[in-house]
């Protein structure tokens, strides 16, 4: 025995070194991650997740995996390595499961499911905001920006962007938000907003000196003045500024629009080719033809310069279809945040009516235990005493149940719940008048329920809407358990003892009860139901167990 003992002690003991020694080794590494996220990858791809000996272990590993990914610039697009953290982080609020929302969110913009993505920026939003974390809202808000950008929804990605912007200006982070800054000044320009977009260019170069800035400002500048036709000489000095290996397709069409301004036609060309070139998709190839059109139009080759816009068109359906991707993310994330306000105000509600539950209930038992403690010395007269205040608490519970049915609905009858407590009580009585009084009263009450269709039906009712629907389901799934069989099992998965369900059936013994589960248990195990773990684990009643509904 003491053996065994020294054994259990050391098992539990080593379990603790490894789960100490993980928690340890995934903290250093999350340490590194922000610093060297090169190393911290090398780290993380060396352990095996399957040893790691705790759920939260697993899921900080998924979560420090998905952002060591992200920080080396490795985009992921599938889900199911970033979900571990997702699924255990949703309960624990704080900086970690803002994290996991917030990487799920990358990791669904990554694979274009743009609606979903939203969603998840949204959750993350919520503890960051509760986190008061400016760095994290200023990214948070920086991705919406970018998916409703992606989206072609650029009214959306410049309030969005505007947040982003603000929030690092409060974390005082200048890098983050001259790079906001630039961002919302393209988004500017994607919605055509040249005045706003050209003057946030000017100031984006006059207040930061970093190459980079200015770089990409001188390119968008350029591109305004190639789109609204001004100052080509200007825009092609702008464009030199800038190495090619910086220029997207657009960039090469509006400085070929430039050259063509200033008659050089060779080089406007050239610049079309090289465009060409770096197009991604049918869509970037059909912009280029739109904007080579204006440039056959200059040149008199109207022939061809119809053939460009005509190609362009033909490829608007897959515009179409992103502007319809765009609504659907407006409506899906309006949808999202009243149904998440109606699941605040619906758990608020559930918060008080258990609250007030276990209040009552400890009242009730307290007069119980009272009751109880002097039955010896009662009266039969006390006994008449001790049921009409009974009767008295019953009729004062079914008023407080009406008036709060908005929040939870009647849970069970009280005439069912008051029989189970009498039960209960006459069972733990000594033999005597006072036993037979009980006994009495109890078979009398039971006489009037015992035929009581609308009674079962009100209670399979309360169970359908508290435990998943678990009586449909058992209706639907094993259709062979029916009538008398029906009412025991509705008993047994509402958690009343076996002596209340023997008085209500009028069954001979506890023994035949126990014998009917036994045969409902093997009824469901034979069946074919999905649910079937469920059903078997609601019968698993022991006597005076409540359901938790």
């Amino acid at each position: 025995m003491k053996t065994s003992s020294i054994g259990i002690l050391l098992l539990l003991v080593a379990l603790l070194s490894c789960s100490s020694r993980q928690r340890h080794e995934l903290t250093h590494i999350e340490e590194l991650l922000f610093q060297y996220p090169d190393s911290a990858l090398i780290l993380l791809k060396k352990m095996d997740p399957e040893e790691l000996s705790a759920s939260e272990m697993k899921a900080r590993y998924a979560l420090l995996l998905s952002m060591a990914f992200d920080k080396n610039y490795i985009d992921i697009k599938d889900d199911s390595l970033i979900r571990p953290a997702v699924d255990y982080y949703s309960v624990h609020q704080g900086k970690y499961r803002m994290l996991s929302w917030y990487y799920y969110g990358l990791v669904l913009q990554n694979a274009r499911s743009y609606p979903a993505a939203i969603i998840a920026f949204e959750e993350a939003e919520k503890d960051a905001q509760w986190l008061k974390d400016f760095h994290s809202l200023g990214l948070i808000n920086r991705n919406k920006a970018n998916v409703f950008s992606l989206v072609n929804n650029h009214t959306e990605a410049i309030r969005y962007r505007k947040q982003a912007v603000s929030f690092f200006d409060k974390a005082q982070e200048l890098s983050y938000r001259s790079f906001a800054e630039l961002s919302l000044a393209i988004d500017y320009l994607n919605n055509r907003d040249y005045n706003k977009a050209d003057s946030l260019f000017d100031y984006i170069r006059s207040q930061y000196r970093d190459t980079v800035l200015i770089r990409y400002c001188n390119i968008h500048q350029a591109g305004i003045m190639a789109e609204l036709d001004q100052t080509p000489n200007m825009a092609i000095s702008l464009y030199e500024r800038v190495s090619e290996k910086y220029y997207s397709m657009t960039d090469y069409g509006y400085k070929a629009i430039s050259y063509e301004g200033l008659f050089q036609p060779d080089s406007a060309d050239y610049c079309f080719q090289k465009g060409y070139s770096v197009c991604y998709d049918q869509a970037d190839s059909a912009s280029l033809d739109y904007m080579r059109s204006r440039v056959e139009m200059r040149r008199g080759n109207y022939a061809e310069a119809f053939r460009l816009v005509d190609h362009a068109l033909s490829i608007q359906d897959s515009l179409t279809r992103i502007l319809l991707q765009q609504s659907v993310s407006n409506a899906q994330r309006d949808y999202y945040q009243s149904e998440t306000r109606l699941k605040e105000e619906k758990n608020r509600a559930l918060r008080q009516r258990f609250a007030f539950i276990v209040i009552l209930s400890g009242f009730l038992v307290s007069i119980l235990l009272m009751a109880l403690f002097h039955r010896s010395r009662k009266t039969d007269y006390l006994l008449k005493e001790q049921m009409a205040r009974l009767a008295l608490n019953e009729r004062e519970l079914d008023r407080v149940n009406r008036d709060n049915a908005h929040l939870l609905g009647s849970l069970f009858s009280e005439k069912i719940d008051h029989l189970d407590k009498m039960i209960d009580s006459y069972f733990k009585m000594e033999s005597g008048k006072q036993k037979d009084l009980a006994f009495s009263h109890i078979k009398q009450q039971v006489s009037l329920i015992r035929s009581d269709e609308e009674l079962f039906l009100s209670l399979e009712k309360d169970l359908d809407r508290y435990c998943n629907h678990i009586m449909a389901k058992l209706r639907d799934q094993v259709p062979e358990i029916k009538g008398e069989n029906l009412k025991i099992i509705t008993l047994f998965f509402a958690g009343f003892s076996y002596e209340t369900t023997q008085f209500i059936l009028s069954k001979s013994s506890i023994e035949s009860l126990k014998t009917t589960r036994s045969r409902i248990r093997s009824m469901i195990k034979a069946s074919s139901a999905p649910d079937k773990e469920l059903f078997l684990k609601m019968l698993e009643m022991k006597s005076g167990r409540r359901p938790v509904l």
